[in-house]
């Protein structure tokens, strides 16, 4: 891991105390992680002897056998690459002419290196990081053939690359450069039109596409190249000018720096900056470690973020009825607890139906009044839970009520998804109507844009209503369960039930509902006594396990407290942080997109060349066949003058 930090922090100074503590260390371990990473950190200070020996004491099959052999070839290229040309003095002038042209790697240079990355091709592909080892390795060999004027085995190489490899829209764009080398012009059209389908989003891709548009019109398509030529111009000019205008409009590092974090990256304040142009920066920069700070920071904010919602969450559910949901073995024995509770009410329902099995009249009186009462609380007596089952069913119920309301939440959104799709379009209708020829009244296009504007504002406002119902979603979801009002309401009906049927069997006892439910009555008299003492023992339990909730509860908010001061803590810090290199990230950020403006730019430039350079080739053509017809007309001409001659001069001697 220190060789990786050292290497991605482009800190290799710090090389040296990694060395010393490796030597503490034993020279080999089981995976060979240890010699893999004292390889490539000889390597990174191109100390290749040195390397080349750590990494041929990483056993075979072992985990970083792939990597250590690909990292031997990488060696070996290093060796065999030719010395960089020697300066010239600053005040020597070259004489004109005197430029020499690059030639070509001898074929056998890098024979060496090639055969090391041919072993790693052989090597058993057990996982995904292996797998991709050994397509770098065939993309390396590609390279090689490349460079040595081997174009035929370069293309082979380049074909055992794997379509699900990372790899693979590099290698087509690189294959479609070898066949245009080998002159085979259709497949180097096919492997850049596979490029264009794979992934048009990569920086090959303008490239490919223009090198295919050019590929088209050399091979006479004048029609297939001028249409790609205009295609890749309409997709990237507008990107070209929304990136130029970003750049011009936000000149200060911090505030394009925020925007950058914040995902907010805004284009005169009515959209965002194109993704692609995003993407692009992003592998432009990849030894700048930009974007990375960018990430890191954007990472570290959901982070806290997350922290925040969560830590509000459990706050809820700790707070709420429902937080011995929070310890699940204590809930446990609480559903258990009042399971029986419940198993006793029910018992008392099957007393007071004995009770009407005896005489089921309305009665009067006070025992009429209390059995009406009884009565009606018989069907919500049923809806307790008895068992582990029941309760289970009522957690889906709770939930099920709950994600009722989100899915109507989510057919709003869905439903503002299409409003904003709609918008987009409005909007691009109004920006290509000129484009199109179509006139327009400078008042009812203002009307318009205005009206477009106050709705998208309007819609941005209905967003984030929906976004805190969803909120408000969850932390209902949290509250639903065990201890939620549909248990306060239980224990209401049990108590109440209690009171009116012990209430009526006493009435009854004193022969207020005839002489048959009497005797009946006061037979139940001890059975309701003796619920009643189990009940009473039973809430007891329940009501310590409610106390022990209670304790841990107040425990676990202390936790959660300090645990909401860390986060705060921490995200002072990264403000802190993020103060410091807000500038400088921001500065360099923006020369990336510079540097991406440039590119649209140059990618522009070439289309709108290849389109002057298809008129060009079609004016030629022209000009070409208007030439071929008058030299045959000429030709014709001449036959036709040569006949006549012969005509009159056979004319001439038959006189």
């Amino acid at each position: 891991r220190l060789v990786d930090v050292a290497l991605r922090t482009d800190d290799l100074d710090s090389l040296d105390d990694v060395f010393a503590r490796m030597s503490k260390l034993p020279n080999s371990d089981s995976t060979g992680s240890l010699q893999y990473a004292r390889g490539k950190a000889y390597f990174a200070k191109r100390q290749f002897d040195q390397a080349r020996s750590a990494l041929a004491t990483v056993a075979s099959g072992s985990d970083y056998d792939h990597q250590s052999k690909y990292l031997t070839g990488a060696i070996l290229v290093k060796e065999a690459a030719p010395e960089p040309p020697a300066q010239p003095a600053p005040d020597a002038v070259p004489e004109a002419g005197s430029a020499q042209p690059a030639e070509p790697a001898p074929r056998d240079r890098y024979a060496k290196a090639i055969e090391a990355f041919r072993k790693v091709t052989q090597l058993t592909p057990d996982s995904e990081r292996h797998r991709h080892v050994i397509d770098l390795a065939w993309m390396a060999i590609g390279r090689l053939f490349y460079e040595s004027d081997s174009y035929l085995d370069s293309a082979e190489a380049y074909s055992h690359v794997d379509r699900r490899s990372p790899e693979f829209t590099t290698m087509l764009y690189e294959l479609a450069w070898v066949y245009v080398r080998l002159g085979d012009y259709q497949r180097a059209e096919r492997a850049l039109e596979v490029l264009a389908i794979a992934d048009p989003k990569s920086l090959e891709f303008a490239d490919g596409s223009l090198l295919r548009a050019d590929l088209m019109l050399r091979s006479g398509k004048f029609e297939k190249a001028l249409t790609l030529y205009n295609s890749v111009r309409n997709q990237f000019d507008p990107i070209r000018e929304q990136v130029d205008r970003f750049l011009k409009t936000t000149t200060d590092p911090a505030v394009y720096y925020d925007k950058l974090v914040d995902e907010q990256t805004e284009v005169d304040g009515g959209g965002e900056l194109p993704p692609l142009a995003i993407e692009w920066a992003r592998e432009a920069s990849e030894g700048d470690r930009v974007f990375s700070v960018i990430d890191d920071v954007s990472r570290s904010r959901e982070l806290i973020r997350d922290s925040r919602k969560l830590a509000t969450k459990l706050n809820v559910v700790l707070s709420s009825s429902t937080r011995a949901k929070a310890f699940p073995e204590l809930k446990a024995g609480m559903e258990e607890s009042l399971a029986l509770l419940n198993r006793i009410s029910l018992a008392r329902g099957d007393l007071a139906r004995g009770l009407e099995d005896v005489n089921d009249s309305a009665l009067s009186g006070e025992i009429g009044s209390v059995r009406a009462k009884r009565r009606a609380l018989m069907k919500r007596l049923g809806w307790l839970p008895k068992n582990e089952g029941d309760f289970a069913k009522r957690e889906v119920s709770g939930e099920a009520q709950w994600n009722k309301v989100s899915q109507k939440l989510q057919q709003l959104t869905i439903a503002a998804d299409g409003l904003q799709a709609v918008i987009n379009g409005l909007k691009r209708v109004m920006k290509d109507a000129d484009k199109h020829g179509v006139v327009q009244d400078p008042e009812s296009r203002k009307r318009f844009e205005a009206e477009i504007a106050a709705n998208e504002r309007d819609l941005k406002l209905y967003r984030k209503r929906i976004k805190q119902y969803r909120e408000a979603i969850e932390m209902g979801r949290a509250q639903i369960g065990f201890g939620d009002q549909r248990y306060v309401d239980d224990a209401n009906v049990r108590r109440e039930f209690r009171t009116l049927l012990t209430r009526e069997v006493q009435l009854a006892a004193q022969g207020q509902a005839g002489s048959g439910s009497q005797s009946y009555a006061k037979s139940l008299l001890p059975v309701l006594a003796s619920a009643e003492r189990a009940e009473k023992s039973l809430e007891d339990a329940y009501a310590k396990l409610d106390k022990e909730v209670d304790e841990q509860t107040r425990g676990l908010q202390k936790k959660l407290a300090d645990e909401v001061a860390n986060v705060e803590r921490y995200a002072e810090q990264l403000e802190s942080l993020d103060q410091q290199a807000r500038l400088l990230v921001g500065e360099v950020a923006m020369k990336n997109f510079g540097l991406v403006r440039d590119r649209l730019k140059n990618i522009v430039l070439r289309a709108d060349t290849g389109i002057v350079q298809h008129a060009w080739e079609v004016r030629e053509e022209a000009r070409s066949r208007v030439i071929n017809l008058q030299r045959e007309r000429s030709r014709e001409e001449s036959n036709l003058n040569d006949e006549l001659r012969e005509v009159i001069d056979d004319a001439g001697d038959d006189e």
